[in-house]
């Protein structure tokens, strides 16, 4: 018996100091279509340390004091949205006023705004106890203006010239994107400083995957070099890569690097045009035909708004009710669920700086219902990994059907001011003769012939699970 329980004490203290010597030895599941991530701009979520940084709330373009122990704080938070993953904006030290991690000066150091590398890794080590994976957003593209090696290794950085012409693929490769020194991954020696930075930060942190700033301004033979260097070490690291651009064929361009997925931006411009923009249901309708181009199309990332794009909200007439119909579409669609931090509190934003603003605490309609999405999509297979069939609706509705392993699930939205009387067939109806909604548990039908009849009330969504 003694000696039993001695061998037991002695495994149980050898596991923990494992969990604590080890990043890797808290590792979650590779991130997959399964999975919801929640985005984050580490200054501007939440100030939990103290810090002896300068940080000044009224500069929107300063730093204001977030940081790694701000967001471990309000994990929990997190996870209660349902989220499973979160992306964090840049780690590394930047140069002053780069609050948000794009104008790299060492690419070896923790930003100091943000806390040390011990709160790095405690933030990865807390989120992995969660079940929670984390993403680190990465630059591979540029550095700061005040880099050192922009003064001392000039051959690391192509010529300073701006780009004026984005049809010039030349341009947008080697120019110096918003006045920032532009790497030059053809010299052998930048490409090795980058991937071994790379590795660095996954064998220090433990971290779970890489967005992958500017992508097409790095030449593709060179980001396939950097992804195959990941790749080679950490095969089920997760890599989403940011391609800005509204063209589905130029983003599956970039699938022959080895990134995984991309952030879709045809899917954000189309949930845009028909909601936003009042654009009716053409705009939405060929963002989701043009997904058909994606060939790890459940590995997309689908967003509504970004650091880099005015709040979503910010363009509403209606917020609320359009608001949660864009999150419907989101929780529902192919892809990986990306939120920006704040959507759930319709938080308002105009452009940078002004869709930054500081985390704000307070829970209302948009927090409950985002909870109750996320649920829904986890619960609901097909939602994650079915295929998805377009039903036409007239100029005044939008849906499409979610099918996978027998399961059916169809989204509508009533883009109008009006109620309206809904009627319409199923792409796949054959085992199914009734439908309820998913969200309102208390609407509810009969499937007749394949068809379904529904009266939707003005800006609505419906998630009609089929039986």
């Amino acid at each position: 018996m003694f000696k039993r329980s001695a061998t037991a004490s002695l495994t149980v203290s050898a596991l923990l100091l494992i969990l604590i010597l080890s990043p890797s030895a808290l590792a979650v599941e590779p991130i997959g279509p399964n999975d919801l991530i929640y985005f984050i701009m580490t200054d501007r979520f939440n100030d939990a340390a103290p810090n002896e940084f300068y940080a000044n709330k009224k500069d929107a373009s300063g730093y204001h004091g977030g940081d790694f122990q701000g967001i471990i704080e309000k994990l929990d938070y997190i996870e209660s949205l349902g989220f499973t993953a979160i992306w964090i904006s840049p780690v590394v030290d930047n140069q002053s006023g780069g609050y948000h991690g794009y104008w790299a000066m060492d690419f070896y150091k923790v930003e100091e705004h943000f806390g040390s590398m011990d709160d790095l890794k405690r933030l990865v080590d807390e989120a992995h106890m969660r079940g929670m994976k984390v993403v680190f957003d990465i630059v591979i593209n540029h550095t700061g203006s005040l880099h050192p090696y922009v003064y001392d290794r000039p051959d690391w950085f192509h010529a300073r010239r701006l780009i004026t012409d984005w049809n010039d693929l030349q341009q947008v490769e080697n120019g110096w994107l918003a006045g920032l020194p532009d790497l030059d991954q053809s010299n052998p020696e930048v490409m090795e400083y980058l991937t071994d930075m790379a590795l660095w930060w996954i064998d220090q942190t433990g971290v779970d995957g890489y967005r992958i700033d500017t992508v097409k301004h790095v030449q593709k033979e060179y980001m396939a070099e950097f992804v195959r260097a990941i790749k080679a070490l950490h095969p089920g690291f997760y890599l989403i890569g940011e391609v800005f651009d509204g063209n589905a064929a130029n983003i599956e361009g970039y699938r022959s690097t080895g990134i995984d997925g991309f952030l879709d931006f045809p899917m954000y411009y189309g949930i845009s045009d028909t909601l936003a923009k009042d654009g009716g249901p053409e705009a939405l309708g060929k963002a989701v035909v043009s997904g058909s181009m994606y060939s790890n199309r459940n590995l997309m990332g689908t967003f509504i708004d970004n650091h880099d794009v005015p709040r979503f909200v910010n363009r509403l007439d209606e917020p609320a009710k359009k608001l949660l119909q864009a999150l419907a579409v989101t929780m529902t669609y192919t892809g990986i669920p990306v939120l920006y931090y704040g959507t759930e509190i319709a938080l308002p934003g105009g452009y940078d700086p002004d869709n930054r603003k500081d985390m704000v605490f307070e829970e209302n309609e948009i927090t409950r219902a985002v909870r109750k999405l996320t649920g829904i999509r986890k619960e609901n297979p097909e939602l994650v990994y079915g295929d998805i069939d377009l039903i036409g609706l007239g100029p005044e509705g939008f849906a499409y059907q979610r099918t996978y392993g027998g399961s059916s699930t169809v989204l509508l939205l009533n883009l109008s001011g009006d109620t309206l009387d809904f009627s319409f067939m199923l792409p796949y109806a054959s085992a199914f003769s009734s439908y309820v909604d998913l969200y309102d548990p208390s609407v509810g039908g009969a499937i007749t012939g394949g068809s379904i009849k529904l009266t939707a009330a003005p800006r609505s969504f419906y998630i009609l699970k089929l039986r």
